[in-house]
């Protein structure tokens, strides 16, 4: 078989395997994640950049690389790599999210009531019984008793208040269709994402055998 540029494994041989795989993981999830979300893929613990890299290698081991030279490959490795995760890491985050397959729905309400009212009352009366009234006289006068043979007045005031406050959350779950059903539509959208990132990479390799 004819040999045209080096082969995968020629350039770890070169390299280095640990220095090889940083070549296939010259790329920033952050450029494409949030930290919550990234957050999320390492506590589920099933994909990582170095299990990838280890895998595109072992896939492409015994192939020659399609350019001229180990630098080219390098940098072209990389172009592609950032473009490739633009689409796929949001995937991987996806993929990473907790889930229950067999609860199709999950409803949570939380309610809070706050109600603050008061009332306010005033009240007064005045009787006057004068036998020998002496001309005019004012509300002052009546309420000091002048020239009234006896008077009683009163002034009332209320008030009221009352609060109230409650609060309620409740949480639900269930299905409309079968387990079976669910666990078949949850399989379905099961993607092979890390295959689909290295049959990606093919173009960056000779496919002559």
């Amino acid at each position: 078989m004819a040999q045209y540029t080096l082969q995968l494994r020629e350039l770890e041989a070169v390299e280095g395997r640990e220095n090889l795989k940083e070549w296939f993981k010259d790329y920033n999830l952050e450029d494409y994640l949030t930290q919550d979300e990234i957050a999320v893929i390492n506590e589920k613990g099933v994909w990582s950049k170095d299990k990838l890299a280890d895998l595109i290698i072992d896939h492409y081991y015994m192939r020659e690389i399609g350019l001229e030279t180990p630098a080219l490959f390098k940098l072209k490795l990389k172009v592609a790599l950032r473009e490739i995760m633009e689409e796929k890491a949001p995937l991987i985050y996806s993929a990473s999210i907790k889930i229950e397959p067999t609860s199709e729905f999950e409803i949570n309400n939380t309610s809070k009531t706050d109600t603050n009212g008061g009332n306010k009352t005033n009240s007064n009366g005045l009787n006057i019984h004068s036998n020998t009234p002496q001309g005019q006289i004012n509300k002052t006068d009546i309420l000091n008793g002048t020239y009234a043979s006896d008077t009683d007045a009163n002034e009332n005031e209320t008030n009221t208040n009352h609060n109230e406050s409650s609060n309620g959350e409740s949480h639900s779950t269930g299905r409309n269709r079968t387990q079976v059903a669910l666990i078949q539509e949850y399989r379905n959208s099961i993607r092979m994402i890390n295959r689909e990132i290295v049959e990606d990479l093919a173009e960056l390799f000779i496919g002559i055998y």
